[in-house]
């Protein structure tokens, strides 16, 4: 199933170049998230939740996340190590890249990557019927018109504690790890966008403090009925 998903994506990636984005491409649903939210767990629910509401088609919906690490990496020919940086918010120094440049015939600098990924990752979106967690998925798919883009918040503290239970450190650690990793995803998100995202960005904004996992699923199900896109 998965080479034939690859093998569509591929076809699908290489007529899509230079093409204007239409009406027909999606439905697709982004889900960025604050750290320590449990956005995957809210899309593997919401993904089971539409492909039983959408009965008129045989194909599930999909959470999408390691497939634009391979399907990137592919398109690049080089191996998928290469680029796992971009996604664990690391940046190359310049002499990073030069250095990489003449160590290495399979050298791809980091725009030509970044440009990859913002393609691959929009072919997906092209397809339909899927759902990304992070990966500056809602700056990227913003410009089409069958897509929900949903952002999940928690005050700090909250998002702190939950964080100092499931990695077992101190709440210092904790606070120190929610912080940095706060500040990386919003450069990750910001450098796609090419400009600074808020939360005015997105269509729906839930807070997982006030709202249970299945309340959140039941919300942007509904969204997504209202939107059309089941």
């Amino acid at each position: 199933m998965t080479n034939i998903l690859i093998k569509y994506l591929e076809e699908r990636y290489k007529s899509a170049k230079g093409q204007i984005y239409n009406a027909e491409y999606g439905p697709v649903i982004t889900i960025s998230r604050d750290f320590g939210c449990a956005a995957n767990l809210i899309a593997n629910d919401l993904a089971e939740q539409l492909t039983k509401r959408d009965v008129q088609s045989t194909e599930p919906w999909k959470v999408i996340s390691k497939e634009i690490l391979d399907q990137s990496a592919k398109e690049l020919g080089i191996d998928p190590d290469k680029i796992e940086y971009i996604f664990k918010f690391e940046k190359r120094s310049a002499i990073d890249e030069v250095i990489e440049a003449f160590s290495s015939k399979y050298y791809k600098s980091e725009r030509k990557i970044r440009k990859t990924i913002s393609e691959v990752i929009h072919t997906f979106g092209e397809r339909g019927r899927v759902i990304i967690v992070g990966r500056a998925g809602s700056t990227i798919l913003r410009d089409i018109p069958n897509s929900l883009h949903v952002r999940i918040i928690a005050p700090l503290d909250y998002r702190v504690e939950g964080v100092s239970k499931r990695h077992q450190i101190s709440l210092k650690a904790a606070r120190k790890l929610t912080l940095d990793m706060d500040k990386k995803r919003a450069i990750l998100r910001n450098d796609f966008a090419g400009k600074k995202i808020n939360d005015v960005d997105y269509d729906l904004v839930l807070n997982s403090k006030t709202l249970s996992l299945e309340q959140m699923v039941a919300i942007i199900e509904k969204a997504a009925e209202i939107r059309k896109l089941i």
